[in-house]
């Protein structure tokens, strides 16, 4: 009876096991797609064209803000000090 009651426990304890490994290996595995995903997203470099410049000198640290348009409804603001003039364009990653 005793012998029963120990080969039963160890099935039971090999079964539960089994299944606690796979749950993990597949939880781990949706990480390790994802981010493969983000891995696989190429970046790539925009031509952005300046079409505003402002100087204020009463600002110190941001004088000259150069305001250029990367595309349909994507602008961006780079401030320098006044000693460096706005290109007339930039590269940015998106």
């Amino acid at each position: 009876m005793f012998k029963m009651i120990f080969a039963i426990s160890i099935f039971v304890l090999i079964i539960f096991t089994i299944y606690n490994v796979n749950f993990y290996d597949k939880k781990d595995s949706s990480k390790s797609i994802k981010n493969a995903n983000e891995i696989n997203r190429k970046k790539y470099l925009t031509e952005c064209e300046l079409f505003n410049e402002v100087i204020d000198r009463s600002i110190k640290d941001s004088e000259r803000q150069c305001y250029y348009n990367c595309g349909e409804n994507d602008n961006v603001r780079v401030d320098t000090s006044i000693e460096y003039i706005c290109q007339p364009f930039i590269l940015e990653e998106r």
